[in-house]
This record gives structure tokens, C-alpha cells and sequence, in this order.
């Protein structure tokens, strides 16, 4: 073995190791392998988590919550999809496609009481373990969860003709987002479950080396599209888009207001969140589209 490859050899052994001894570090509440990957509960520094491991993987934080604020939002990518209160009056349906600890369809259902709100998850040890850890109750009246692909329920509900006036799009795996889920086909789809008025948010990643096919396979599907991102470099974005026309942003700034002592009792500021909201064109709009035949994740792998 030559040096470049003993050096490569052992960085990928540190890297694993490291994400071992973090997990070993923390308190595990539970562990279970499921059909896709080891799924931990944590906690930590105040905090419990949801974790996501694969063999030669680091370990990905894919919900949390305070343990003496639940209601205080953690990552910042919750934080930015809260923006999507500015887009909407009082929704009756939501659509969340990736469900996770639930976090987000637990304070949607709090916002919108009245809305009724139908999360998607393809992991049944992940919709246990919200369940369990983070308070998503599924067993009241507005609230239902299937366990299945995203995509396969997006196809589905179109033969129903089910819409909604809300879609989050937040399918994410323990590398990113699932490759089906990112092509204009899968998009055209879910745009064809918004009512004429629906707003869809997606979670992404600034970073990602897809950033530039992922904007532009957006962009040719709806058109504009408006981006949340709170920091620049490696972090999340997210992205709304609408089957009309978005309003100007400058017009969102009395929604701010309306919002802001709701948005601080979830810790987030509601003003800081408005000037986050760009309609800046800040891809390479000649980035080719993601397709179903052409999404090779392989190759460009987000983070």
C-alpha cells in the first residue's frame, strides 16, 4: 500500500471512529436497526436526539429537541422552514414528506390547529421513535402518518385527486436527499397535489454540490423560486415555491409582524427571518436539470 493510501485508509478509520466515540459519548435512551439504517435516541448537552448511522458513516442529527424547552426549536433549518408562515392563511391540508422526529408537524398542528396534517414516512423505527420521544401523536383527529415512500404516496394520492394547500418536502436518509426525490418528474408531481394557491417548501443544502441542479430543476418546474438561508456556507436552505406567482417579498414584512410573538415563543425571530428570504438568482442557471434518468447522487452527493 503506497502512502496516499494508507493515509486515505486511516483517515476513513479516524472518521469512523470518531463518529463511534460520539455516539458512545452520549447517552443512549435506544438503538434499533431498521430496514435502512441504525437509528439512535440520544441525549446530550440538554438535548435528545434522533440520530441516523450507516457502516463508514458519520452520524447525522436528524431531529431534536430541549429537553427543558421542547418548544424551542433547534436546527436552524426548522427555524427557516417556519418562513413558510408567510406564505400561507390557515391551510386545511399539509402534506409533510419526510416525517422525522416530527418536529415540524408538531408545531405546524400548533400554529394551525385547525389543519389537517398527513406526514409520510418510509421508516416505521423513525415514526416509532417520534412517537415515543418527541410527542407526535398521530392518534388524534387531524393528524395521520403512512409508512411508505414518498414518492410512491405523492403517485398515489394524485390518482385520488387529493391536495393541499401545504407541502414540505423533507425526505432526507442518512447521505441526503433520497436521488427519486430531487427530479423535475417527481416535482411536477408533487406540484400537481398543491391546490392553484399551495405553497411547497423544500429543506436542502447550500452546500451541496447539487446546488446548482437542484436550483435549476426548480426553477424549470415553477418557475420562481425564493430561498431561506440564514448563513452563508455549509448550511441549510430552503427553498418555496407556489404554483402561482409568489408575492414580493417586500410584501411578506406585515406577515413578519402578524407572526413574530408566535414565532418567539418557538425561539425564532420572526424580522431575522423575513430579511432571510431572497428571490436572488445565485445558480448557474445553465446547470442541468435532475431527471429520473439523469440524478446521479452517486456523483454529486449533497453536504
Amino acid at each position: 500500500m503506497n502512502i496516499k493510501n494508507l493515509l486515505l485508509a486511516f483517515l476513513s478509520f479516524a472518521l469512523v471512529s470518531f463518529s463511534s466515540l460520539a455516539i458512545s459519548q452520549s447517552k443512549i435512551i435506544e438503538k434499533k436497526r431498521s430496514l435502512y439504517q441504525n437509528v439512535y435516541i440520544v441525549e446530550e448537552e440538554g438535548m435528545r436526539c434522533m440520530r441516523f448511522l450507516k457502516k463508514h458513516k458519520n452520524d447525522l442529527s436528524q431531529s431534536c429537541i430541549y429537553l427543558d424547552s421542547p418548544e424551542k426549536l433547534v436546527f436552524t433549518y426548522y427555524k427557516q422552514a417556519m418562513g413558510v408562515t408567510y406564505f400561507v392563511d390557515n391551510p386545511k391540508d399539509i402534506l409533510i414528506v419526510g416525517l422525522g422526529g416530527g418536529i415540524l408537524a408538531n408545531v405546524l398542528g400548533e400554529v394551525y390547529p385547525d389543519a389537517h396534517i398527513t406526514s409520510v414516512e418510509i421508516d416505521d423505527v423513525v415514526a416509532d421513535m417520534a412517537k415515543k420521544y418527541f410527542a407526535y401523536d398521530d392518534s388524534v383527529e387531524n393528524k395521520e402518518t403512512h409508512v411508505k415512500d414518498g414518492r410512491v404516496f405523492v403517485k398515489r394520492a394524485l390518482k385520488k385527486g387529493l391536495k393541499y394547500d401545504l407541502i414540505l418536502l423533507d425526505a432526507f436518509n442518512s447521505d441526503y436527499i433520497p436521488e427519486h426525490m430531487m427530479t423535475e418528474e417527481y416535482l411536477k408531481e408533487v406540484k400537481q397535489l398543491a391546490r392553484p394557491e399551495g405553497i411547497i417548501m423544500a429543506n436542502t443544502f447550500s452546500s451541496s454540490k447539487l446546488f446548482d441542479h437542484e436550483s435549476a430543476t426548480y426553477q424549470k418546474v415553477f418557475g420562481e423560486l425564493y430561498q431561506i438561508t440564514f448563513y452563508q456556507g455549509k448550511t441549510n436552505r430552503v427553498i418555496i415555491v407556489k404554483n402561482g406567482k409568489l408575492p414580493e417579498v417586500k410584501s411578506l414584512l406585515s406577515k413578519a409582524n402578524e407572526m413574530r410573538n408566535e414565532l418567539n415563543y418557538y425561539g425564532v425571530d420572526a424580522f431575522g427571518l423575513f430579511e432571510a428570504i431572497s428571490d436572488e438568482v445565485n445558480w448557474d442557471t445553465e446547470a442541468k436539470v435532475l431527471t429520473d434518468q439523469y440524478s446521479p447522487a452517486n456523483l454529486l452527493k449533497g453536504k
